[in-house]
Protein backbone atom coordinates (compact mmCIF):
# COMPACT_ATOMS: atom_id res chain seq x y z
CA UNK A 1 0.00 0.00 0.00
CA UNK A 2 2.61 2.20 1.15
CA UNK A 3 4.80 1.91 -2.27
CA UNK A 4 1.81 2.39 -3.95
CA UNK A 5 1.20 5.87 -2.78
CA UNK A 6 4.84 6.45 -3.47
CA UNK A 7 4.61 5.08 -7.16
CA UNK A 8 0.99 7.43 -7.19
CA UNK A 9 2.93 10.85 -5.77
CA UNK A 10 5.88 10.34 -7.99
CA UNK A 11 3.93 9.96 -11.31
CA UNK A 12 1.79 13.10 -9.87
CA UNK A 13 4.98 15.31 -9.45
CA UNK A 14 6.41 14.26 -12.77
CA UNK A 15 3.32 15.13 -14.68
CA UNK A 16 3.49 18.49 -12.31
CA UNK A 17 6.60 19.29 -13.56
CA UNK A 18 5.91 17.94 -17.33
CA UNK A 19 2.82 20.09 -17.37
CA UNK A 20 4.72 23.21 -15.66
CA UNK A 21 7.44 23.07 -18.40
CA UNK A 22 5.31 23.26 -21.32
CA UNK A 23 3.24 25.99 -19.99
CA UNK A 24 6.64 27.71 -19.26
CA UNK A 25 7.41 27.27 -22.65
CA UNK A 26 3.42 28.61 -24.54
CA UNK A 27 4.48 31.59 -21.91
CA UNK A 28 7.67 32.58 -22.29
CA UNK A 29 9.26 30.65 -25.46
CA UNK A 30 6.98 29.64 -28.37
CA UNK A 31 2.98 28.81 -28.36
CA UNK A 32 0.57 28.24 -31.39
CA UNK A 33 -2.12 30.64 -32.78
CA UNK A 34 -4.78 30.21 -35.23
CA UNK A 35 -5.35 33.40 -37.45
CA UNK A 36 -8.90 34.81 -37.64
CA UNK A 37 -8.39 37.86 -39.92
CA UNK A 38 -7.78 38.33 -43.44
CA UNK A 39 -4.99 40.85 -42.43
CA UNK A 40 -1.96 38.92 -44.00
CA UNK A 41 -3.35 37.85 -47.01
CA UNK A 42 -1.70 36.26 -48.91
CA UNK A 43 1.14 35.88 -46.82
CA UNK A 44 -1.16 33.81 -44.16
CA UNK A 45 -4.84 32.90 -44.57
CA UNK A 46 -7.93 32.84 -42.40
CA UNK A 47 -7.69 29.94 -40.73
CA UNK A 48 -4.12 28.90 -40.92
CA UNK A 49 -1.94 28.10 -37.80
CA UNK A 50 1.43 29.29 -36.87
CA UNK A 51 3.79 28.96 -34.27
CA UNK A 52 4.76 32.38 -32.75
CA UNK A 53 8.29 32.86 -31.15
CA UNK A 54 7.99 34.81 -27.68
CA UNK A 55 11.34 34.96 -26.66
CA UNK A 56 12.73 38.32 -25.47
CA UNK A 57 15.49 38.39 -27.93
CA UNK A 58 17.05 40.81 -30.38
CA UNK A 59 14.98 41.13 -33.79
CA UNK A 60 11.96 39.89 -31.49
CA UNK A 61 9.58 41.62 -33.31
CA UNK A 62 12.03 42.62 -36.42
CA UNK A 63 11.67 44.55 -39.35
CA UNK A 64 9.30 43.65 -41.74
CA UNK A 65 8.82 40.36 -40.45
CA UNK A 66 5.27 39.58 -39.00
CA UNK A 67 4.55 40.23 -35.75
CA UNK A 68 1.34 39.40 -33.26
CA UNK A 69 0.18 42.25 -30.92
CA UNK A 70 -2.11 43.26 -28.95
CA UNK A 71 -4.02 46.61 -29.12
CA UNK A 72 -3.07 49.23 -26.48
CA UNK A 73 -6.18 50.62 -27.21
CA UNK A 74 -7.97 47.73 -25.03
CA UNK A 75 -5.58 47.54 -22.35
CA UNK A 76 -8.65 47.50 -19.90
CA UNK A 77 -9.99 44.24 -21.71
CA UNK A 78 -10.29 40.82 -19.65
CA UNK A 79 -8.85 39.01 -23.42
CA UNK A 80 -7.23 41.42 -25.38
CA UNK A 81 -8.13 40.94 -29.17
CA UNK A 82 -4.84 39.66 -31.12
CA UNK A 83 -4.08 41.32 -33.99
CA UNK A 84 -1.13 40.30 -36.56
CA UNK A 85 0.58 42.38 -39.24
CA UNK A 86 3.79 43.62 -40.74
CA UNK A 87 6.63 44.93 -38.51
CA UNK A 88 7.81 47.78 -40.96
CA UNK A 89 9.10 50.57 -38.18
CA UNK A 90 11.23 50.04 -35.40
CA UNK A 91 12.33 52.30 -32.38
CA UNK A 92 14.01 55.46 -33.80
CA UNK A 93 12.77 55.07 -37.27
CA UNK A 94 11.98 57.77 -39.99
CA UNK A 95 8.80 56.09 -42.05
CA UNK A 96 7.26 57.34 -45.10
CA UNK A 97 3.77 55.41 -46.44
CA UNK A 98 2.99 55.80 -49.44
CA UNK A 99 0.54 53.75 -52.01
CA UNK A 100 2.90 51.23 -53.44
CA UNK A 101 5.91 51.16 -51.40
CA UNK A 102 7.31 53.12 -48.05
CA UNK A 103 10.67 54.11 -47.39
CA UNK A 104 11.97 53.21 -43.98
CA UNK A 105 15.14 55.87 -42.72
CA UNK A 106 15.09 57.40 -46.39
CA UNK A 107 15.72 53.87 -47.95
CA UNK A 108 12.74 52.67 -50.25
CA UNK A 109 11.07 49.50 -49.73
CA UNK A 110 8.44 48.34 -52.34
CA UNK A 111 5.83 46.11 -51.17
CA UNK A 112 5.44 42.33 -51.19
CA UNK A 113 4.00 41.53 -54.22
CA UNK A 114 1.43 39.70 -52.52
CA UNK A 115 0.18 42.73 -50.69
CA UNK A 116 -3.49 43.40 -50.96
CA UNK A 117 -5.04 46.72 -52.78
CA UNK A 118 -8.08 47.81 -54.05
CA UNK A 119 -8.56 48.79 -57.58
CA UNK A 120 -11.18 50.61 -59.48
CA UNK A 121 -12.42 49.12 -63.09
CA UNK A 122 -15.24 51.56 -65.18
CA UNK A 123 -17.94 49.89 -66.54
CA UNK A 124 -16.72 50.46 -70.26
CA UNK A 125 -13.36 47.87 -69.05
CA UNK A 126 -15.76 45.37 -66.99
CA UNK A 127 -16.34 42.44 -69.95
CA UNK A 128 -12.50 42.67 -70.82
CA UNK A 129 -11.25 42.77 -67.15
CA UNK A 130 -13.77 39.96 -66.09
CA UNK A 131 -12.28 37.58 -69.08
CA UNK A 132 -9.03 38.17 -68.35
CA UNK A 133 -9.47 37.58 -64.50
CA UNK A 134 -11.17 34.39 -65.75
CA UNK A 135 -8.23 33.65 -67.96
CA UNK A 136 -5.20 34.14 -65.65
CA UNK A 137 -7.37 32.04 -62.63
CA UNK A 138 -7.32 34.98 -60.44
CA UNK A 139 -9.78 34.98 -57.39
CA UNK A 140 -12.74 37.58 -57.13
CA UNK A 141 -11.87 39.32 -53.73
CA UNK A 142 -14.28 41.74 -52.19
CA UNK A 143 -15.94 42.30 -55.13
CA UNK A 144 -18.08 45.62 -54.86
CA UNK A 145 -20.46 47.10 -57.29
CA UNK A 146 -20.33 51.14 -57.50
CA UNK A 147 -21.98 54.20 -59.27
CA UNK A 148 -19.73 53.69 -62.93
CA UNK A 149 -18.23 50.22 -62.14
CA UNK A 150 -16.54 48.14 -59.34
CA UNK A 151 -14.04 47.47 -57.02
CA UNK A 152 -12.02 44.61 -55.66
CA UNK A 153 -8.90 43.72 -54.34
CA UNK A 154 -5.73 42.24 -55.66
CA UNK A 155 -2.20 41.48 -55.36
CA UNK A 156 0.56 43.55 -56.79
CA UNK A 157 1.86 40.56 -59.05
CA UNK A 158 -2.02 39.83 -59.81
CA UNK A 159 -1.85 43.56 -60.81
CA UNK A 160 1.23 42.95 -63.50
CA UNK A 161 -0.19 40.38 -64.85
CA UNK A 162 -3.53 41.51 -65.37
CA UNK A 163 -1.97 44.75 -67.16
CA UNK A 164 -0.11 42.52 -69.82
CA UNK A 165 -3.15 40.94 -70.62
CA UNK A 166 -5.34 43.97 -71.05
CA UNK A 167 -5.81 46.28 -74.30
CA UNK A 168 -4.55 49.99 -73.49
CA UNK A 169 -7.78 51.34 -73.44
CA UNK A 170 -8.83 48.93 -71.05
CA UNK A 171 -5.75 49.58 -68.69
CA UNK A 172 -6.55 53.11 -68.39
CA UNK A 173 -10.01 51.73 -67.00
CA UNK A 174 -8.52 49.86 -64.40
CA UNK A 175 -6.88 52.70 -61.57
CA UNK A 176 -4.99 51.39 -58.57
CA UNK A 177 -7.27 53.40 -55.36
CA UNK A 178 -4.72 55.45 -53.91
CA UNK A 179 -3.40 56.45 -50.04
CA UNK A 180 -2.90 59.51 -48.70
CA UNK A 181 1.22 59.67 -47.86
CA UNK A 182 2.12 60.26 -44.44
CA UNK A 183 5.53 60.32 -42.52
CA UNK A 184 6.03 59.53 -38.83
CA UNK A 185 9.04 59.45 -36.43
CA UNK A 186 8.60 55.74 -34.10
CA UNK A 187 8.87 56.82 -30.71
CA UNK A 188 12.24 55.29 -28.64
CA UNK A 189 12.97 54.46 -25.06
CA UNK A 190 14.63 57.38 -23.34
CA UNK A 191 15.03 59.65 -26.32
CA UNK A 192 13.51 63.01 -26.61
CA UNK A 193 10.59 62.96 -29.32
CA UNK A 194 9.85 66.26 -30.55
CA UNK A 195 6.15 67.14 -30.76
CA UNK A 196 4.41 68.88 -33.47
CA UNK A 197 0.31 69.18 -34.15
CA UNK A 198 1.16 65.86 -36.93
CA UNK A 199 3.07 64.03 -34.11
CA UNK A 200 0.36 64.72 -31.35
CA UNK A 201 -2.43 63.07 -33.53
CA UNK A 202 -0.27 60.11 -33.81
CA UNK A 203 1.23 59.66 -30.18
CA UNK A 204 -2.19 61.13 -28.05
CA UNK A 205 -3.03 57.82 -27.06
CA UNK A 206 0.21 56.63 -26.26
CA UNK A 207 1.50 59.86 -23.89
CA UNK A 208 -1.53 59.66 -22.15
CA UNK A 209 -0.85 55.55 -21.03
CA UNK A 210 2.49 56.74 -20.35
CA UNK A 211 1.35 59.13 -18.01
CA UNK A 212 -1.18 57.92 -16.76
CA UNK A 213 -3.97 60.42 -18.33
CA UNK A 214 -2.44 63.46 -16.70
CA UNK A 215 -1.69 64.73 -19.85
CA UNK A 216 -3.05 67.39 -21.68
CA UNK A 217 -3.78 68.42 -25.82
CA UNK A 218 -4.99 72.04 -26.72
CA UNK A 219 -4.49 74.13 -29.86
CA UNK A 220 -1.72 71.34 -31.12
CA UNK A 221 0.21 71.62 -28.21
CA UNK A 222 1.17 69.06 -24.85
CA UNK A 223 0.64 70.25 -21.47
CA UNK A 224 2.08 68.12 -18.43
CA UNK A 225 1.46 69.15 -14.80
CA UNK A 226 0.21 72.66 -16.98
CA UNK A 227 2.90 73.21 -18.34
CA UNK A 228 3.57 73.40 -22.10
CA UNK A 229 6.49 71.21 -23.83
CA UNK A 230 7.54 70.59 -27.22
CA UNK A 231 9.35 67.21 -26.21
CA UNK A 232 8.56 63.80 -24.92
CA UNK A 233 10.85 60.67 -23.35
CA UNK A 234 8.74 57.79 -23.78
CA UNK A 235 9.29 55.07 -21.15
CA UNK A 236 9.27 51.80 -23.46
CA UNK A 237 10.04 51.55 -27.54
CA UNK A 238 7.19 51.42 -29.81
CA UNK A 239 6.63 49.79 -33.02
CA UNK A 240 4.55 50.32 -35.77
CA UNK A 241 2.80 47.78 -38.17
CA UNK A 242 1.24 47.73 -41.38
CA UNK A 243 -0.94 44.77 -42.45
CA UNK A 244 -0.32 43.54 -45.87
CA UNK A 245 -3.93 43.31 -46.86
CA UNK A 246 -4.86 47.16 -46.40
CA UNK A 247 -8.13 46.46 -46.85
CA UNK A 248 -10.54 46.51 -43.42
CA UNK A 249 -7.34 45.56 -42.01
CA UNK A 250 -6.78 47.10 -38.14
CA UNK A 251 -3.40 47.84 -37.68
CA UNK A 252 -1.39 50.99 -36.51
CA UNK A 253 -3.47 53.39 -39.06
CA UNK A 254 -6.10 52.29 -36.48
CA UNK A 255 -4.84 51.67 -32.83
CA UNK A 256 -1.23 54.27 -33.44
CA UNK A 257 2.14 53.46 -32.11
CA UNK A 258 1.93 49.58 -30.66
CA UNK A 259 4.31 49.57 -27.21
CA UNK A 260 6.95 46.53 -26.72
CA UNK A 261 4.84 45.56 -23.68
CA UNK A 262 2.28 44.57 -26.43
CA UNK A 263 3.78 42.79 -28.93
CA UNK A 264 3.75 38.71 -28.32
CA UNK A 265 6.45 37.63 -31.05
CA UNK A 266 6.95 36.66 -34.68
CA UNK A 267 4.97 34.35 -36.34
CA UNK A 268 7.82 31.02 -37.31
CA UNK A 269 6.33 29.23 -39.80
CA UNK A 270 2.80 27.88 -40.95
CA UNK A 271 1.85 24.29 -39.37
CA UNK A 272 -1.55 23.64 -40.57
CA UNK A 273 -3.03 25.28 -43.51
CA UNK A 274 -5.90 24.30 -45.76
CA UNK A 275 -3.42 25.38 -48.45
CA UNK A 276 -0.59 22.24 -48.01
CA UNK A 277 1.84 24.41 -49.78
CA UNK A 278 1.98 26.32 -46.81
CA UNK A 279 2.77 23.85 -44.01
CA UNK A 280 5.84 23.99 -42.06
CA UNK A 281 7.58 26.61 -44.33
CA UNK A 282 8.65 29.98 -42.92
CA UNK A 283 6.85 32.97 -42.46
CA UNK A 284 7.73 36.45 -43.94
Amino acid sequence: MKQTLLSIIKWITALALVGGIVMGIRRYCIESYRISTEAMEEALHKGDYIIVNKLPVENNPGRNRIVLFTSPLLKDSAVPALFISRCIGMPGDTIRIGNNSYSVNGKEVPRSPRTLSSYFVTISAKDEFMRALRKLAIPEREVKPEEYGFSLCLTAFEEYQLREELSEDANIRFINEQIEDYTLIVPRKGEAYRLDARSLVACKEIILRETNGKAAFRDGKLYIDGKETAFFFFKQDYYWMLSDNTIGAVDSRHLGFIPADHVIGNALFCWYSKDKQRILKPVN
